[in-house]
């Protein structure tokens, strides 16, 4: 029998395997399916997370939509940290598409499909995680089969060995070197390395970011908060019982 959000899933993808491959039981290393949205096809891998990211992200319509926010937003140069999939890339590429994306993606496997999904559009992916000193990170898997996002840091959730090193650049040296411009809208998920990259930004650059949007994971959450309080209006969304919450903030020059 459905449950409701089965039905919820089905309704708003329009496809049974889509909704049937949410279940962890569909994984199988290597497949790849897809779903048409919008005119687009986005990839991902059956069995694994990928489907209710792509539930979440561009499926739930309107304000409901993970990252939604209102038009007057108009980013002119937007980073996705921790693009995973390239899900919210997509998004915002559909949403704004005046807007020049950079999305930064460490995992190898998630880099993988973020490639495949924004080939077709003006999105440029670079296999990098952001992090406060240039070198290397390792990541660790998830401690949950199927996420396949990783974790940037070891913390609560994460596996004792890790499975990738990876270049880990400072926003600075990217700008610097002229990978990307500096955003003025950011959107971030990055299982709890939020406070080593937002803090790493030169301030000035922080400060003249118009929109950050995102998950916060780790425990230093609310010195962040605090700490990106002298620019931005925040709003925060938590569930009692989890321990990563979303939030936005928008610059009080607007």
């Amino acid at each position: 029998m459905l449950s409701k959000h089965d039905l919820k899933v089905l309704v708003r993808s329009r496809s049974l395997r889509f909704m049937r491959d949410r279940a962890a039981a569909r994984y199988v290393p290597g497949a790849v399916a897809s779903l048409a949205w919008r005119g687009r096809t986005v990839h991902y891998r059956p069995g694994s997370s990928d489907a209710e990211v792509i539930y979440k992200i561009l499926l739930k319509g309107g304000r409901k939509a993970e990252y939604w926010v209102p038009d007057s937003a108009a980013p002119r140069v937007l980073w996705d940290i921790g693009a995973n999939i390239g899900a919210a890339a997509l998004y915002f590429g559909e949403r704004f598409p005046g807007a020049e994306i950079h999305c930064f993606e460490p995992v190898r496997g998630n880099f993988e499909m973020l490639e495949r999904n924004v080939a077709p559009h003006a999105i440029r992916a670079h296999h990098a995680a952001l992090g406060a000193a240039d070198g290397e990170l390792e990541i660790h898997a998830s401690a949950s089969a199927r996420n396949f996002g990783g974790y940037s840091f070891h913390y609560d959730g994460a596996a004792a060995v890790p499975v990738e090193r990876v270049p880990m650049l400072t926003p600075g040296r990217v700008i610097a070197s002229g990978q990307a411009p500096a955003p003025d809208f950011i959107k971030i998920d990055v299982e709890g390395a939020e406070y080593d990259i937002l803090t790493a930004f030169p301030a000035e650059r922080l400060a003249r970011v118009r929109w950050l949007i995102g998950e916060l994971h780790s425990k230093r959450s609310f010195a962040l908060l605090e700490y990106l309080s002298q620019w931005f209006d925040i709003e925060t969304r938590k569930t009692l019982g989890k321990p990563l919450f979303a939030f936005s903030a928008r610059n009080k020059s607007i």
